[in-house]
């Protein structure tokens, strides 16, 4: 028994099958070779679904289980990440910086997935700690590869690159060190919160 399109419900339906075959006819028009049961098209819809959209949705499970974002004490990084732990204790600190400001504030924006932070922030946390600057003192921001983390401070600050150190006194930006020192961190440092040689 044939139903009517008495009911709205049967109209829509109607409707999509009438859309779904004009678009099939539109499609077997701009690549004849498809076949006529439309099944190919779907199947190259659907691949070109996974393949883009798999990748980002990897990079982004990857970034929020992998990595850890946001807040992370100096202990916790050196703990669960080897590269980080081998570098810090391999650098070696003749002598630390005197003179720093009693009040320095250190902030490090770094990736844990980041070559360069691997590099840096191992040296960074050793000088500072031979330089006497206090743990509580040093903030250390774990971002994703998108330079962000869930509080925005990476963006609020304007951070681009991994890893960013960013000193403070009085509350007031001293100035940074991006990626690696132009120098050496401690002839950047030192020249930055206007120590001599």
């Amino acid at each position: 028994m044939r139903r009517s399109c008495s009911d709205g419900e049967d109209k829509y339906r109607l409707m999509a099958i009438f859309n779904i075959q004009r678009r099939r006819d539109a499609s077997q028009k701009r690549w004849p070779g498809l076949k006529e049961s439309g099944r190919s098209l779907r199947g190259v819809t659907v691949a070109l679904i996974f393949f883009i959209g798999t990748p980002l949705s990897l990079e982004v499970m990857a970034d929020r289980y992998r990595y850890p974002l946001g807040d992370i004490s100096q202990a916790q990084l050196l703990e669960r990440h080897e590269v980080f732990k081998r570098n810090y204790d391999a650098y070696e600190v003749t002598a630390g910086i005197d003179g720093l400001p009693a009040d320095l504030k250190v902030k490090i924006l770094f990736g844990t997935w980041c070559h360069d932070s691997e590099r840096e922030v191992p040296r960074m946390l050793k000088l500072l700690s031979a330089s006497g600057v206090k743990e509580d003192n040093i903030s250390l921001i774990s971002l994703d590869i998108r330079k962000e983390e869930p509080e925005g401070r990476a963006k609020g600050l304007d951070v681009r690159f991994t890893p960013t150190f960013i000193f403070f006194s009085d509350d007031v930006e001293l100035g940074r060190i991006i990626e690696r020192p132009v120098v050496s961190l401690q002839a950047d440092i030192t020249a930055m919160v206007g120590l001599s040689d």
